[in-house]
């Protein structure tokens, strides 16, 4: 455990020391350094419990016996598989941001970096302890840091706004997370997750409806941090606001902490029963209901943060929609189920990869151009051919392209959905439901394909065009993160079975009725194959294999191209037999898919609906008596009167002092001869 502490002291130091440092690359020099160090104890510490297959536990301290919890840090294969993720994410996000910062000049660091650091602790802590209270208390720690970073630039309207929408929501949804712990606790009389598990179990037999509501108090307060629809209505709001850098550690880390916790509470900490059931076909509903509107809506955004912002919800739908479904086969088919999880979980992991290499490449647009309005930016490539590169491969991905990595984690969770058309023992409206879920993701990725083809066309295809600052060059440490995560996003997609290996230790340390992971899957390095049927493979994927045909016939079309060594040149633009300036003829961001963009637009009343989600809402007039409204303005009433009368107190005073000087000495006096009369009263008569 030493390497949690001092991966938690050198967190813990960083965020003190940038607290006084006002020099923004002093600040950056030592939060990457830093971080790089807490970093590899985490990575270190996760390799550990990997390899030997073992759980890590210290209880640091207990609160007994005020209150049956304790400080109990346990690290688990689940527990692994995020730190593992936070250590990856925040290492690339501490690099990135020691340059980045020089982009906001009139903000100071001591602003960020803390802020940044204690994101990282929480972040931590989060998947670390095993008793509520200090998971609620990490949870909130987590909600605040992540807030400052929201309203960082304070002086942005924006910013402020998305800033109050993030603050109330998270904090209503906090609320909701306490509520079904203070029940658990009134039945468990402990707040470790052991023991809640025993209480719920007695909740479950004796009081059923009391098991729903609690279950629906933890869906509420994780999903709606995670950011699925309706409830994640905030986050398009939130997570463009902070730096880029920040942003990526939210879409890559922060949301993903919410499906952990989805996860580990309806899947380990509460027993399975038919009620887990209940809510896993309501968390698959709730996360198809995500990836259809939160893609779409991404699908007509022209400022390249927001749309990665509403991608982020449809790619949580995709997660939840495997979970959902794993929660509800878990304990009537668990082969079915462990697939499903699965691929939910190996979605969070690759997501977590490719979403935070997106938010980083609109960084880089922001840092080399001061925007990331799509529709003022273009040809980028030939300014920052690597960022346009990573941010192509980030796009393949997250569509589920093969052989990248979004296309393993999809077909898990595409085929498991689709597998349960094969389940006589469930209704068949479920079953149903299930099937048109899987169809609808598949579709759905299309639609991804089709809006991060826009973002890699729009900013880095084309002719150079926008406010493009020649002298602000990309330094080796915005570039360096953002090849490291486009590297991970092909290994794991040319390899998927050595993170398989991970994440199905990860899902088995939720749940311990999953199978063995050789009677699901088989494989080796060249691929992965699943068997549905025993010793009948229905599902198989082997990267390897494709992609070798693919290079063999890309070294052709170079060498061809080569050989032939056919003349280029560049003119002008011509258009109807006259020259035209590129700004006329250019084809905007906004452009694209401008027909499907009508279709899917459209109002309701005074609601208008933009790709499905509503931009604009009907004002609300409410009238409020003078009286009440005297009561909300205390100024007037309280502050102002007490005020005036402790100015009118001092100004006598004021003037007693500007008396001569024996009189002052004669109030010195009396007030010292008063002093010694009230010691000797309330000493009752003795000094």
């Amino acid at each position: 455990m030493e390497y949690l502490y001092i991966s938690f002291l050198t967190l813990i130091s960083a965020a003190v020391l940038t607290s006084f440092i006002k020099n923004k690359n002093l600040s950056g020099i030592l939060i990457a350094f830093l971080t790089a160090i807490s970093s590899a104890c985490l990575f270190y510490l996760s390799i550990d419990v990997l390899l030997a297959n073992k759980i890590v536990e210290h209880n640091l301290f207990s609160l007994k016996p005020l209150l049956n919890s304790s400080f109990l840090i346990s690290i688990d294969s689940l527990s692994v598989l995020f730190l593992l993720i936070i250590s990856l994410i925040s290492f690339c996000v501490s690099l990135f941001s020691w340059k980045y910062l020089n982009a906001y000049k009139s903000n100071s660091p001591a602003g960020f970096y803390p802020f940044l650091m204690l994101l990282f602790i929480s972040s931590v802590g989060v998947v670390s302890v095993k008793d509520i209270l200090f998971f609620i208390v990490f949870w909130e720690f987590m909600t605040l840091s992540s807030w400052f970073l929201v309203v960082f630039e304070k002086e942005r309207k924006p910013a402020i706004k998305g800033g109050l929408q993030y603050f109330i929501t998270t904090h209503v949804a906090t609320a909701f997370l306490i509520l079904a712990s203070v029940i658990l606790y009134s039945y468990s009389n402990d707040f470790s997750f052991h023991e809640i598990n025993k209480g719920f179990a007695f909740i479950i037999n004796n009081h059923p409806g009391v098991a729903h509501f609690i279950l629906f108090c933890f869906f509420i307060a994780f999903v709606t941090k995670a950011g699925v629809l309706p409830f994640g209505f905030w986050l398009p709001n939130a997570y463009p606001q902070p730096p880029s850098s920040a942003s990526s550690f939210f879409g890559g880390v922060m949301s993903k902490l919410a499906v952990y916790a989805l996860l580990r509470f309806f899947c380990s900490v509460l027993p399975l029963s038919f009620h887990t059931q209940i809510w896993g076909f309501i968390i698959a509903t709730s996360g198809v209901f995500s990836i259809f509107i939160g893609t779409i809506a991404a699908l007509t955004q022209d400022e390249a943060k927001r749309l990665m912002s509403f991608h982020a919800i449809g790619q949580v739908g995709y997660m939840l929609l495997g979970i959902g479904v794993g929660l509800y086969f878990l304990k009537i088919n668990p082969f079915l189920g462990a697939i499903a999880l699965v691929g939910g979980l190996f979605h969070v992991f690759n997501n977590s990869i490719y979403k935070s290499l997106l938010f980083l490449n609109a960084g880089s647009i922001f840092y080399k151009t001061g925007t990331t309005d799509l529709n003022r930016v273009s040809g980028l490539i030939k300014v920052m051919p690597l960022t346009a590169i990573t941010a192509l491969i980030a796009s393949l991905s997250i569509a589920g392209v093969p052989p990248f990595n979004g296309f393993i984690s999809k077909l898990l969770i595409f085929e498991s959905s689709i597998w349960t058309a094969k389940q006589s023992e469930v209704f068949f409206l479920i079953r149903g439901a299930f099937i048109v879920f899987g169809i609808i993701s598949v579709f759905i990725s299309a639609v991804t394909l089709a809006s991060f083809l826009k973002f890699v066309n729009s900013a880095f295809m084309g002719k150079l065009q926008g406010t493009v600052d020649e002298k602000r060059n990309l330094p080796w440490s915005m570039v360096l993160p953002q090849l490291i995560l486009a590297i991970l996003c092909i290994l794991t997609g040319l390899f998927p079975i050595f993170p398989l290996k991970i994440i199905y230790a990860a899902t088995a340390a939720s749940s311990a009725s999953l199978p063995d992971f050789s009677s699901v899957f088989t494989g080796n390095i060249a691929g992965v194959e699943i068997n549905f049927i025993k010793n009948y493979s229905q599902g198989a994927w082997f990267p390897v294999f494709v992609m070798i045909p693919l290079l063999i016939l890309c070294l052709l079309i170079f060498s061809f191209e080569k050989y032939a060594q056919a003349p280029k040149r560049e003119v002008e633009t011509w258009y109807g037999g006259k020259e035209h300036v590129p700004e006329e003829v250019a084809y905007r961001g906004h452009s694209f898919y401008q027909p499907f963009k009508d279709l899917v637009s459209f109002s309701i009343g005074k609601i208008q609906f933009k790709g499905f989600y509503p931009v604009t809402t009907p004002s609300i007039k409410i009238s409020i008596p003078e009286r009440v409204l005297k009561i909300l303005h205390p100024d007037e009433w309280l502050y102002y009167p007490v005020a005036n009368i402790l100015i009118k107190i001092f100004e006598s005073l004021y003037k007693i002092h500007g008396l001569t000087t024996k009189k002052y000495i004669a109030w010195l006096i009396c007030g010292s001869i008063l002093v010694m009369i009230l010691l000797f009263y309330f000493a009752g008569g003795r000094l």
